[in-house]
């Protein structure tokens, strides 16, 4: 859905004395690492008015110059309060400021990290602040009695999620949301939401799967009709499924039997998007990933991490030529556990030299460890081509240590089943996909016609694959089917071999690009243009319904290729 005005604040009732503000961006806003779906972004506020009044969560500086106007168009702001803030993030500041001025009687409330960063932003303005533990309540009058239960994890530590007794309703600040923007406030189509809710948690709330069950254990004590989430439509109807959802992707985190501690600090939040991004690599691989932002844990969490993890991964910042304080207590931690036989890596963001992922690297490659993928230093802030490839160097690197492992299991035979599975053909196909500056292809042999009317296929994508990040409804694809030929066993050998995370694909083809902006192969026996409607997970991968837009026959005298397997338990 598209609208004339780029940015606006859409404003709602959605219960008694209870207002939602949905400051809407219909074009993706670059916050976060959901880099493969531009399907706009809502950043949602609420304003509850009892005797007092109470704004949770405004939203960032994107908004800063349109959000009072539309507050001040709906609330006299000298009958402003309480600022209730999910989470503290850098990116509020302007708003924040913008209310100060207009309302500077108005009092904070947050977690207590959440205080510790207001006060260090604001140091000139003597704040008024209530700090929330976990059993205080706030009155607001007309029956809105609040509480609140604090809900850190590494990537949010300030975070803090509001209950009002009266509405049932819990404000769930990141939890439950989904990056997409529409007219719709509430989820009435939450089947067809599904697949944004969990393209958000597989990006955000995957990587610390253990931190979202602790919340998850803490909220199931409240009886709560209505989800009001940070972003994207509020969640009404579809609450009960959803709850249970991320219940079970969590458990199946969890369960894991390969675990990385990803180790970082982040000064300006660079490092911290690229341990995002590398997290988000490292669940699509298969493996546990306990994150740990180094700001804000003891010394003896980060030993339990490392200490039961198969590897680490450590990312810092460089500030004036150093690593920060909490890097090296980490490091520190990390080498005196003297185990060098954990596979290790090292990354990092910086503006100018760099020296602190230098350093970081030496003390590691001097303890004797080895290293997943070579040390990644990105200046100044990851565009979405860096953020791919920190995708696929977590990917790589959870590979690599599941090889190590399987390195010491039996070897069995096909089985009778899975030598009959194995004799299903398949065309031999090469997928490509591209969005923005992120472009990808895989070898396939796993696509078939699906539907008549409209012209639809199906794809099984592996989820450790590249291109599975690509793949998500409202993505554009093409299906380049290949001639039985002397070409195509040398597309064969390429397409199946593993690509250095960034390595272009394509490099040693002649190729085209399609009107939807993918790759078609010069040798292509046919190729067809696709956008993707719906995906189902199903064990190891994805199957994905497609629509063809568009395609061609290049060669009409040529016999597509056909892959012959002998076994059905692998590629």
């Amino acid at each position: 859905m598209s609208n004339s005005n780029p940015r606006d604040v859409q404003v709602l009732q959605i219960a008694t004395n209870t207002t939602v503000l949905r400051a809407r961006s219909w074009t993706r806003l670059r916050f976060e690492i959901e880099y493969a779906l531009a399907r706009g972004t809502t950043i949602n506020s609420y304003l509850i008015e009892g005797d007092q009044t109470a704004i949770i969560d405004p939203p960032p500086e994107t908004f800063a110059a349109i959000y009072p106007q539309a507050l001040q168009q709906h609330l006299d702001l000298k009958r402003l309060d309480y600022v209730i803030l999910g989470h503290f993030s850098p990116s509020r500041l302007a708003t924040v400021k913008a209310l100060l001025e207009l309302a500077p009687h108005i009092t904070f409330v947050c977690s207590l990290p959440g205080a510790a960063n207001l006060r260090d932003a604001f140091p000139e303005r003597n704040l008024k602040i209530m700090t929330m533990r976990g059993k205080e309540t706030l009155d607001l009058g007309k029956g809105h009695q609040l509480k609140f239960v604090p809900i850190p994890s590494p990537r949010w530590p300030s975070g803090l999620c509001t209950y009002d007794q009266q509405t049932q309703i819990l404000y769930t600040d990141k939890l439950f949301g989904a990056n997409i923007c529409g007219d719709e406030a509430f989820d009435e189509d939450w089947d067809v939401l599904k697949d944004d809710q969990r393209y958000y948690y597989d990006c955000l709330m995957a990587p610390q799967a253990n931190h979202v069950l602790a919340a998850l254990e803490k909220l199931s004590e409240l009886s709560v009709r209505m989800y009001a989430t940070g972003h994207g439509p509020l969640v009404r109807y579809g609450l009960i499924e959803l709850t249970k959802a991320y219940q079970g992707w969590s458990r199946a985190q969890t369960d894991r039997d390969i675990t990385v501690a990803l180790l970082y600090a982040s000064a300006y939040g660079n490092t911290a998007t690229l341990a995002q991004a590398i997290a988000l690599g490292l669940t699509k691989g298969g493996v546990a990933v306990e994150s740990i932002n180094c700001e804000f844990a003891q010394p003896d969490e980060i030993r339990a991490a490392v200490e039961k993890s198969d590897g680490f991964i450590i990312g810092t910042p460089t500030i004036g030529g150093n690593a920060p304080t909490p890097i090296h207590t980490a490091l520190g931690t990390v080498l005196s556990i003297s185990d060098n036989s954990k596979l290790a890596a090292v990354f990092g963001s910086y503006g100018w030299s760099g020296e602190a992922i230098d350093f970081v690297e030496g003390k590691l490659r001097d303890a004797g460890h080895r290293f997943g993928f070579e040390t990644l230093r990105v200046k100044f802030k990851p565009d979405d081509v860096t953020l791919k490839l920190c995708e696929e160097t977590g990917t790589d690197f959870a590979q690599a240590l599941k090889k190590a492992k399987k390195v010491r299991l039996p070897q069995t035979a096909a089985t009778p089943v899975e030598q009959a599975v194995g004799r299903i053909v398949g065309s031999v196909c090469v997928i490509t996909a591209k969005h923005g500056e992120v472009s990808t292809g895989m070898l396939g042999s796993w696509v078939s016609q699906a539907t008549f009317n409209p012209p639809g296929l199906t794809v099984a994508i592996a989820k450790d694959r590249a291109i599975e990040s690509l793949m998500h409804p409202g993505g554009k694809f093409a299906v380049n089917i290949m001639a039985e030929d002397n070409h195509v066993i040398d597309y064969m050998k390429h397409f199946r071999k593993s690509f250095l995370p960034g390595e272009d694909r394509f490099a040693d083809f002649v190729t085209d690009v399609t009107d939807n902006g993918c790759t078609i192969l010069g040798d292509a026996l046919a190729y067809l243009e696709c956008s993707v409607n719906k995906r189902l997970e199903c064990g190891d991968h994805w199957v994905v319904y497609a629509t063809v837009d568009n395609g061609k026959l290049l060669k009409p005298d040529s016999v597509t290729a056909i892959n012959h397997r002998k076994s059905g338990n692998h590629y």
